[in-house]
């Protein structure tokens, strides 16, 4: 991804910036090698929220303040960031520990750590803005520079922190179109419409055409 204009040039994401981003930020991950229950969580709603929005933008509050709106529904209103939120803490639910971050939590918290993090090393004054999570407040271009520079090579390279990275636009995206933001798990079913539906013109659930029910000609069986 290059570079967004208007922002600071790359620099490597260190242990001093990610120091600089706890104290700029208290709510933030507290860098070191305490234990996770010892550790403050981040806040993951606002900072998966605004990966939501990052990826499909739609009118809600995340969206315009990035300054990337939609006049449809997008991926906050699909209920991404929740979905997010549990696939994380499903697959994730051990802390990340070691390099580049020196992390002590587990799944979606982890993740919003990263995001915050390096939000705040791109833009400081996202400490400062209207969400919890500073990756939220950032602009659109902002996001984008965190993206790049969490893709750098070398960065994360033969950790299990790599794989992690390389996941979150893709499940982003993916939890905006699915259904997850409207299926109940304990029903089985969808309770509304999903946002992904609409927005892609998806039409629902087919029960198969009748083109296709019985034998074609009356042949029910192939014999050599």
């Amino acid at each position: 991804m290059a570079q967004a204009p208007g922002l600071p040039e790359k620099s490597p994401i260190g242990r001093r910036a990610l120091l600089g981003g706890a104290a700029a930020i208290p709510l933030l991950l507290v860098v070191g090698t305490a234990r996770a229950a010892d550790l403050p969580l981040p806040p993951v709603d606002d900072a998966l929220n605004g990966l939501a929005a990052f990826l499909v933008p739609g009118p809600d509050a995340f969206s315009v303040r990035q300054g990337r709106t939609s006049g449809t529904d997008g991926g906050v209103a699909a209920g991404a960031g929740p979905a997010l939120r549990y696939v994380y803490d499903q697959a994730i639910p051990y802390p990340i520990v070691g390099r580049p971050f020196d992390l002590n939590l587990p799944g979606a918290a982890a993740v919003a750590a990263i995001l915050n993090l390096v939000a705040v090393e791109v833009d400081p004054v996202a400490a400062l803005g209207p969400f919890a999570a500073s990756f939220a407040n950032l602009s659109f271009a902002g996001k984008a520079e965190v993206f790049r520079r969490l893709e750098e090579p070398g960065l994360a390279d033969g950790t299990p922190v790599r794989f992690i990275l390389d996941t979150l636009p893709t499940l982003a995206a993916f939890a905006a179109y699915s259904e997850a933001g409207v299926f109940d798990r304990a029903a089985n079913r969808l309770t509304a419409i999903p946002v992904g539906w609409r927005i892609s013109g998806y039409q629902g659930i087919g029960e198969g055409w009748n083109e296709f029910r019985g034998y074609y000609r009356g042949i029910d069986r192939v014999t050599d």
